[in-house]
């Protein structure tokens, strides 16, 4: 049987955790495991996430950082420790707050599998028959954000940011060997990484595959701040990734 784990990244996530979709996903979806790594949280974040492993100790693993160190690098620890456990076919990660449905999570890894990719790349593409619900200040500033990505990585992609990708092991092995260096544009990074171990490859083994359904949840973690210092932030990616 196949096995995937989902790395869920949390940073003072307390009162948007949702335990029961969490522990009713995995009662239906056996070979499937969370990996759950709070990010230095001031608040109970780790105190519930303990709790919620109690409950499924057999597909529930929780992590914690000492210190806030970043999306990023949270990601990466998650996935290493999953990494290490030599138990898995594929390694994705997923918000905390399900923006993204875990249900659709399973369709882009199905997707990967079946279509015999290494990558695959959840899009927020708003289209006839997809529920993507968000906001215009943030969908304009995600247009904005995405163009400076685009000339960044000169690959023709419409959403590197949505927070649902799923990798097979080997690629997590190679593009996760070395430390990220942005705490929100390490998904640039992977990108950027990949297209150095593929080359033209690349539009073989990496898919952007548009989602179904995505619900913008408040208490995100980015701000207007973040968007202003998008462009600084890209260019030390691009320069760090020659």
């Amino acid at each position: 049987m196949s096995k995937t784990a989902i790395i869920i990244p949390c940073y003072n996530e307390a009162n948007r955790l949702k335990e029961e979709e969490f522990l009713s996903f995995l009662a239906l979806m056996p070979n499937y495991y969370l990996y759950f790594v709070d990010d230095g949280s001031t608040d109970a974040t780790y105190q519930f996430l303990k709790q919620l492993e109690s409950k499924n100790t057999n597909q529930i693993f929780c992590l914690q950082n000492p210190k806030n160190i970043g999306k990023g690098e949270t990601v990466r620890n998650g996935m290493l420790s999953a990494l290490k456990s030599e138990e898995y076919n594929q390694i994705g990660f997923l918000d905390a707050d399900l923006s993204t449905p875990l249900t659709v999570f399973v369709d882009i890894t199905n997707f990967l599998i079946h279509e015999n990719r290494k990558a695959v790349f959840g899009s927020r593409l708003k289209i006839a028959g997809t529920h993507i619900d968000r906001s215009p200040i943030r969908h304009v500033l995600g247009r904005f954000i995405a163009t400076l990505i685009s000339w960044t990585i000169q690959i023709p992609f419409y959403d590197t940011q949505c927070g649902a990708k799923v990798f097979t092991t080997d690629t997590i092995s190679k593009v996760c060997k070395k430390p990220f260096i942005s705490r929100w544009f390490f998904d640039v990074e992977i990108i950027l990484r990949m297209k150095k171990l593929w080359g033209e490859n690349i539009y073989r083994n990496l898919h952007e595959y548009p989602i179904q359904e995505w619900k913008q949840v408040n208490g995100s973690k980015v701000t207007i701040l973040d968007g202003i210092k998008a462009p600084f932030e890209l260019w030390k990616v691009k320069r760090d990734n020659r």
